[in-house]
């Protein structure tokens, strides 16, 4: 072989490091474009600088807080009526219906008094100068005439001047029919307790059907703006520790995929660019996914969620913890890590994710859900503020969706700048195995950060630095 076709062949070979055919700025030329790729990744942390996350989120908690107490009244008022009689007490009665609990704390009552199941009556007795009865009020329910009587109740025997007791009735009768249907026409409710010496009996009424008018149930604080300024609240002030390490999983896993994709003997493919993007979309739509599919759950569930992920934080990390392992070996098989190439045919693992999309987005999901877990309380009880107490899935998830937004466009600038730098295209390519190797370890690592529940170590490393802590 001659030197000029042994140089031709040393050109052509892919994963060569050295050599005449290197170029000796293409290495500074990476680690530019790596470096200038992390500050767009970055660009998010312009929030946590120059806007007032926690103003905007106390901001929009007040006006939210005080627009659902005044919807609160105002149904509460349309479904109360007053029970007059002989004596000295006032008693009014609450008929609370789901979209009573609705309006006012959904997520706080609703699991148990479950309105959905019962029929639920709230008696509120008060008196000026005499005291209450030392009984609660024997209560029956008449509907269309038929008598019921309640299967609970709850409230304090003792009470000075005021009391409020809560009565549950069965919403299905022993033979399996809705007790208020279409078809109802009146409730009563019969009180009789001590309010006068002849124990004289008390009725509230209420005709059906009642509908709740649109202007009492309207929702004035879910406008378009309230849910920018929530999503950018958390943007700045709840989640920046989850997503300084998403942004060293994100680049991990677009160098290592894309290596391979863009390995071959004459270096990037025409489509190589495409490749890129494909891969940096898959990535963001992953994580963008479960955040508003938990902002979805946190807005129906408010505080039940809150609960069951306190509960099963340890056993989800774990859980996330294998996967991310299991899919940082992956990308060391699918771009042939020298360590790992033998352990699987890096074919199989190419068929299994052809256009390198699925991997990507399950590395970005499984992440967040351990960074779900980990800050969960932040997340929750800032949603709960706004639209976990209302009840709100298509709210919640709209909130995190553009909280997503707001990490996944610094995302994909970063991915849109690196499929333009062609130097760097040209070393990734060249040394995919290599480039590779280091992207498995560095999603492994993460894997074993959330297996051995120390998810916060890397943000306390960097927190100091960026004057965050």
């Amino acid at each position: 072989m001659t030197p000029a076709s042994e140089y031709a062949a040393s050109e052509s070979a892919p994963g060569v490091t050295c050599g005449p055919q290197q170029r000796p700025g293409r290495g500074v030329a990476l680690a530019v474009s790596l470096l200038v790729a992390l500050l767009l990744c970055s660009a998010w942390l312009v929030f946590p600088y120059f806007v007032q996350g926690k103003k905007l989120l106390f901001q929009v908690g007040s006006e939210v807080r005080q627009d659902r107490q005044l919807r609160a009244i105002s149904v509460g008022q349309f479904l109360s009526r007053v029970a007059d009689g002989a004596g000295e007490a006032e008693v009014e009665v609450l008929f609370a219906t789901p979209e009573y609990f609705q309006a006012s704390d959904r997520a706080g009552v609703v699991g148990k008094y479950q309105p959905n199941r019962f029929l639920v009556f709230v008696v509120t007795e008060s008196t000026h100068t005499e005291r209450l009865p030392g009984t609660l009020p024997a209560v029956t329910l008449r509907v269309d005439g038929v008598e019921y009587a309640p299967v609970h109740r709850e409230g304090p025997a003792v009470a000075e001047h005021h009391r409020t007791t809560v009565f549950q009735f069965p919403a299905i009768d022993a033979r399996g029919t809705a007790l208020v249907s279409e078809g109802t026409r009146s409730l009563e409710l019969r009180l009789r307790n001590r309010w006068d010496a002849r124990d004289t009996p008390r009725t509230a009424h209420w005709q059906l059907p009642l509908r709740i008018p649109a202007e009492l149930s309207s929702r004035t604080g879910f406008t378009p703006a309230a849910v920018l300024a929530l999503a950018a609240g958390l943007l700045s002030a709840v989640l920046t520790p989850c997503l300084l390490q998403l942004i060293v999983v994100y680049l991990a896993t677009l160098t290592g995929l894309t290596a391979q994709q863009l390995a071959g003997r004459d270096g990037p493919s025409p489509d190589a660019s495409r490749r890129v993007l494909a891969v940096a979309l898959a990535f963001v739509g992953g994580f963008s996914t479960l955040f508003t599919i938990a902002g979805a759950a946190i807005g129906y569930a408010g505080k039940e969620m809150q609960l069951y992920l306190a509960e099963n934080s340890r056993a989800v990390t774990l859980i996330a913890g294998v996967v991310m392992i299991a899919m940082g070996l992956w990308v060391g098989v699918r771009g042939r890590a020298p360590v790992v190439c033998r352990i699987a045919p890096s074919a199989a693992a190419g068929r299994l994710d052809r256009y390198g999309t699925l991997g990507p987005a399950v590395m970005a999901a499984v992440y967040s859900l351990g960074c779900m877990t980990c800050f969960s309380g932040a997340i929750i009880a800032t949603l709960l503020i706004y639209v976990g107490a209302l009840g709100s899935a298509l709210t919640g998830a709209m909130v995190m969706l553009l909280f997503s937004a707001g990490v996944a466009i610094p995302f994909l600038a970063a991915a849109l700048y690196l499929s333009r730098a062609m130097a760097t295209m040209q070393v990734l390519a060249r040394h995919a195995p290599l480039f590779s190797l280091a992207s498995m370890l560095v999603i492994i690592a993460f894997g074993l950060v959330l297996l051995t529940d120390n998810f916060h170590a890397l943000s306390s490393a960097i927190y100091p630095y960026l004057g965050l802590s």
